[in-house]
């Protein structure tokens, strides 16, 4: 039985052939044992080819075109490494499934750690992921269930919950009742929930929430809104800091003697801050300044001439706000005036939207003797909501907390 001969010396056009086998993508390992040649002196081979191409490229480096190719090169060169990698992973998961070799969460981390013949480095366990068919997640999920053994329960604030359903939603409604007896608000959403969840130390996922929150009916209950037309605004009324806009309008609350009061309130576009609220029996231009003068006073700490330069003021256009002594108290003050667009009120919508949230923690949620009544549970509002209430969109930190986070550079730096 005879055997083929392998050659002894190598020309220089067959080391070319050798060196195209490789760069084609064929595994180092096996064109060695296809021609009796060791791998290392292949490697070398492949190594001399490469920078005579990269020398026979630099002989006019500083040409455009030249350069253009030898980007082009480089980035052919990286892509050809990744296919060959991801050819190593495919026949290997071939042959183990060739070979009976079931699927284990250990075979990936192995196989992530171990060396490419060609590349020499170790393959990472996202390109074994993703060769493999395997999510990621799924795989880190097993490893660290496989750190934990399923029966025993971690402490809080270890990083990962093990609750049962029925032990989450017990820490659910225990929320839901603090923040209404310690905190007085009321119907607040999954999104906030999870937030005082993970404050307690409890940590789950917004969806897992949600959806134990539904099955239980322990969702607020919401009102389907009504078609809506065209945005008439590029919807970016909201400000990157504080006191560069803030949002005026007025909403009414019954009294038992005074009837009627209307509430006039002023919101920052930035923390969503209640910079200023307050209640009468007139809802007169005069009344409708007072939530302004607060904010002013409490923003800009004096109330004077060009005191708030700077500002911008959005309202409607009610009367109240398009009246002379308003306008003319707004240039007093150093405030740029900023009407919505009429009959939308979604230019107005951080004070529209704020309205809301006061009728669902206050205004409907009580009764008031009258006009005073009424003015002093604002001002206690104010406070509570300032300090206590959380905002998804600043990472659930209270409206005060976000001024604070904002004056701190601002005061070291002066």
């Amino acid at each position: 039985m005879s055997t083929k001969k392998k050659p002894t010396r190598w020309s220089a056009k067959r080391k070319m052939e050798v060196v195209l086998r490789l760069f084609a993508g064929e595994a180092l390992e096996e064109v060695s044992r296809d021609i009796g040649v060791e791998s290392y002196r292949l490697a070398e081979w492949r190594d001399r080819a490469q920078e005579a191409m990269a020398a026979s490229l630099k002989a006019r480096s500083d040409s455009p075109e030249v350069a253009a190719l030898e980007e082009e090169k480089k980035q052919l060169q990286s892509k050809l490494g990744e296919v060959v990698m991801d050819n190593e992973l495919l026949r290997k998961r071939i042959e183990k499934m060739e070979a009976g070799v079931p699927f284990a969460r250990r075979r990936l981390q192995a196989m992530s750690q171990e060396l490419s013949p060609s590349a020499g480095r170790s393959y990472g366990i996202q390109r074994v992921c993703r060769v493999w068919g395997v999510a990621r997640a799924t795989y880190y999920d097993r490893r660290a269930r496989g750190t934990q053994p399923a029966t025993t329960e971690p402490e809080r604030g270890s990083g990962r919950t093990w609750l049962s359903d029925a032990k989450l939603v017990d820490e659910i409604r225990e929320v839901i009742t603090t923040t209404a007896e310690e905190h007085d608000f009321h119907g607040e959403g999954y999104r906030k929930v999870w937030a005082r969840l993970r404050h307690r130390g409890v940590r789950t996922s917004k969806r897992r929430t949600l959806r134990l929150m539904r099955e239980h009916g322990l969702l607020a209950p919401s009102r389907c809104g009504a078609p809506r037309g065209p945005r008439v605004h590029d919807g970016t009324i909201i400000t990157p800091e504080p006191d560069m806009m803030w949002g005026t309008d007025a909403t009414g609350a019954w009294t038992r003697k005074d009837g009627l009061v209307t509430v006039f309130l002023a919101v920052d576009h930035c923390t969503t801050e209640l910079v200023g609220v307050h209640a009468a029996k007139r809802a007169d231009r005069f009344e409708a300044l007072e939530p302004i003068r607060q904010g002013v006073r409490y923003a800009f700490g004096a109330f004077g001439k060009d005191a708030a330069v700077g500002l911008k003021l959005r309202h409607d256009n009610g009367s109240q706000y398009t009246s002379k002594h308003f306008q003319d108290q707004l240039k007093f003050l150093g405030i740029e005036s900023s009407p919505s667009f009429v009959r939308n009120p979604e230019g107005n919508g951080v004070a529209e939207r704020f309205v809301r949230t006061l009728k669902e923690q206050l205004l409907w949620q009580r009764d008031f003797e009258d006009a005073e009544d009424l003015r002093q549970a604002l001002q206690a509002f104010r406070r509570r909501y300032n300090e206590e209430w959380l905002l998804g969109r600043h990472g659930y930190v209270s409206p005060a907390e976000v001024r604070r986070r904002w004056r701190e550079p601002a005061q070291a730096a002066g």
